[in-house]
Formats: C-alpha cells, sequence, structure tokens
C-alpha cells in the first residue's frame, strides 16, 4: 500500500511538471521530480505492472478525473482579475508495450482528457498525451527514440500565474554506450514545437501567451562515470537553439554550454543535481539580451522511504519576458518539503519555496525589476483500495514586485482521483 502511495504522488508530480526536453520552461512550486534510478529497469517494472496481456502485448488503462479545483488569481495592477472559477479535468486511455524481441520495446500511450471550465466555456478543450517509443537496451548499447504530443493545463509563465491549455509536439533519441564497466559515453537530441492555445480567450492577457511559440532543439553529449550503481557523475557539453514565431517578441537565441551532472543515492541520504555554464547570443538580429551565467537544479534527500523523509531543493532557470522592456527573467528558489507516511494508506507532502524573479532590461533606462516570491502547498494521497486513490492539493503563490503594479498571487485548492494509481 505505501508503495502505492508513493507511485501516486510520483504521477501528480509528472502531471505538475513541465514538459520533458523543453529548454528554460517555468516549473510549479514544489521542487524537482524525484527520476528514476536506471531506465531500464523503470521500463521493466510498468511492463510488469501491466494489468491485461494479448498475446506478446501488454496493456495498461488510465483513468484520472483530476485537477478538480477552485482558481484564483489576483493582479494589482488597476486591480485586474481573472475570473475565479471551477475547473476539472478527466481522462481515461491506455499504455501499451509490445517486446519485439527480447532486447527491444515498443511503448505507445494514448491518454486523453477533457479539461471543463464552469464560467469560462471558451476554455474547455480536449487535451491529452500521445506518446509512440521504441527502447533497446543491448549488450554495450542503451537507444531509445520517442515522439509524441503532450498538450495540457499548466501555468506557463509566473508573469501570468493562471492555469492555460499548452502543447509540445516534439521527439527525442537518446544513445548510450559501455565503453567500460565504469564509462558510458552519452548523446541526445530533442526538439520540440511549443505552442499555446489561448487565441479563443478574451482575456488580452492570457491571449499574449501565444507570444511565446516557439521551436526549440537541444544536441546533447558526454561520458558519465559510474562506478557503482549508487552514484554516477556525468561531463557534457550542450548546445541549444530556440526560434520564436512571432515578430512582436523576437527572442530566438542559440549557444553552448558546459554541463555537469551527479547523482547519489544512498539509504538515508541522497542527492541529484546538474549545472550548466549558460552561453547564450541572439539569432538573426532578434531582440536577445546575452546570458551567460550558470543554470541547474539540486535536490538533497534525507531519511527513508518508511515513514518520514525531507528533501532541501534549489534551482535557477532563465524565462523569456513578456512584460515590455525586458529580455528575460532570472528565476531564483529554494524550498523545502516533507513526506510522511501517516498510516491508514494515507501519505502526504507539503513544502514552503522562497525565490526571487530578476529582470533583465534591453536598454540601461529601463526601471530595475525585481519580485520577491513566496509559494506554499502540497498534497495528501488516500489509497481507497484496489488500485483507487484520492488526492488533495493546494497552492499559493504570492509575486512582490519592486515596481507599482507588479504584485500577484495565484491560490488554488482541489482534487485528484487516480482509478488506476499504481499503473
Amino acid at each position: 500500500m505505501r508503495a502505492k502511495i508513493r507511485a501516486s504522488m510520483t504521477v501528480l508530480l509528472f502531471l505538475m511538471a513541465g514538459s520533458a526536453g523543453a529548454q528554460f520552461q517555468y516549473t510549479p512550486p514544489g521542487g524537482p521530480e524525484e527520476k528514476p534510478a536506471n531506465r531500464r529497469e523503470a521500463l521493466e517494472r510498468e511492463v510488469s505492472q501491466a494489468r491485461y496481456h494479448l498475446g506478446p502485448v501488454r496493456i495498461a488503462p488510465w483513468a484520472a478525473l483530476h485537477d478538480i479545483a477552485y482558481v484564483r488569481t489576483l493582479f494589482a495592477s488597476d486591480n485586474q482579475r481573472s475570473p475565479t472559477d471551477f475547473t476539472a479535468t478527466a481522462g481515461a486511455g491506455f499504455r501499451a508495450y509490445l517486446h519485439d524481441t527480447p532486447k527491444v520495446t515498443w511503448s505507445l500511450g494514448v491518454l486523453p482528457e477533457y479539461v471543463w471550465w464552469h464560467r469560462q466555456s471558451e476554455r474547455r478543450r480536449l487535451n491529452g498525451r500521445y506518446q509512440l517509443g521504441l527502447h533497446g537496451f543491448f549488450n554495450r548499447l542503451t537507444l531509445e527514440a520517442t515522439a509524441g504530443r503532450e498538450q495540457r493545463l499548466q501555468i506557463v509563465t509566473p508573469e501570468v500565474p493562471v492555469l492555460a491549455s499548452a502543447r509540445a509536439d516534439g521527439g527525442e533519441v537518446l544513445a548510450e554506450v559501455e565503453v567500460t564497466h565504469a564509462v558510458f559515453a552519452f548523446t541526445s537530441f530533442a526538439a520540440t514545437q511549443q505552442t499555446h492555445l489561448v487565441d479563443t480567450n478574451r482575456d488580452p492577457l492570457i491571449q499574449s501567451l501565444t507570444l511565446l511559440n516557439r521551436r526549440e532543439r537541444v544536441l546533447r553529449g558526454g561520458l558519465r562515470w559510474q562506478p557503482r550503481p549508487q552514484w554516477s557523475v556525468a561531463l557534457g557539453a550542450e548546445g541549444s537553439r530556440a526560434d520564436f514565431e512571432r515578430t512582436a517578441l523576437p527572442r530566438s537565441n542559440s549557444g553552448t554550454s558546459p554541463l555537469l551532472q551527479i547523482r547519489f543515492r544512498g539509504h538515508d541520504l541522497s542527492f541529484d543535481g546538474e549545472v550548466a555554464d549558460r552561453s547564450l547570443n541572439a539569432r538573426r538580429g532578434a531582440d536577445f539580451v546575452p546570458f551567460h551565467k550558470v543554470t541547474g537544479s539540486a535536490a538533497v534527500l534525507l531519511g527513508t522511504a518508511s515513514r518520514l523523509r525531507g528533501s532541501v531543493y534549489g534551482s535557477r532557470n532563465l524565462i523569456y519576458s513578456l512584460a515590455t522592456g525586458y529580455a528575460y527573467l532570472q528565476d531564483d528558489r529554494v524550498g523545502m518539503s516533507l513526506i510522511v507516511d501517516l498510516g491508514f494508506h494515507t501519505g502526504g507532502r507539503v513544502f514552503a519555496e522562497t525565490g526571487r524573479n530578476e529582470y533583465t532590461a534591453f536598454a540601461p533606462g529601463i526601471p530595475r525589476r525585481d519580485d520577491n516570491v513566496s509559494s506554499l502547498g502540497g498534497q495528501f494521497n488516500f489509497d481507497l483500495g484496489g488500485q483507487t486513490v484520492l488526492g488533495l492539493q493546494f497552492l499559493r503563490s504570492r509575486f512582490n514586485s519592486n515596481l507599482p503594479g507588479g504584485d500577484r498571487t495565484f491560490s488554488s485548492a482541489g482534487l485528484t482521483l487516480n482509478v488506476f494509481a499504481g499503473r
């Protein structure tokens, strides 16, 4: 039962997280998601837990009623409000797995869902996640290729903290070769098209999110040293390129960055971190101020999985700005979270964060802007039996700006019902 509670919490974190492979994507408060220790073992676990067997095909059904929430957003500028509203998302679908050979597995995910709003009928939409993947695990070679679409309700940018539907279309190819028993060479390439689906919304503030539509490409390569399964160190380089569609927000840029990844998994202590020394410059005369700073994230997890665990985490990210006169903002955060098994098939997680959004202006005469950010949130999951888990979530984020009219808040409280939580 405890494993099922922890699995459902991981699913909820995944649903809250930003799109995989996207560069400089805003991630909601709560800290980084916990990554699987091994990609092959994670896939084998999914296949073994699939409920139905149709010859060589394994099928894992999925059904959920999630993000049933009361949402309130307030912008201090002219006391402008997005309507207080109720929203809910319902979905049903499946994941399928086919062993083509003993070392190759095909995966298919068809997870459609419908987003409903009570007052804002124009925001009702069919979203979903659709993905096709090839996973090959050979003697010394790992090769994975995935492609698909993820379209979901999310907060796109802290400048407009409202829920909006956004779509990511793209694919990723990853290859890893075992050079020696402890040294691995890896490379990956990801291409993503980011589209924000708000053209039918009457709110001009929400409509402005379409200015962030862009095409991104990321190429990585390097070496990983892993003398033991519990820990590894990777050194490499990343090349990135972003091309914006709208000339009203010409932020196209590209650059290369050395990167470092460190991972350790202990009994009472774990660490996961990644840093990149960014060097980004404008492309084709775009309006982009060169960025030369370190970005990344790190998290320390303390305690065992039995009763009580805690984590401390921090991150720095670059986020493209919609504000007039500013190229982007630097999102710095630190936070703490507590994960507890309350017994009686109940688990919970609460977190608190503080941070700062530092804006970079195009010209010296533009006023300096800094927003102090604080967030408090959590979730509690109740195992109802029969692979059904009920979750309760809450979140409140407050942005205090040094500029008049820049203050804003976002509050949400709701519940989630996962019918096949263990799958």
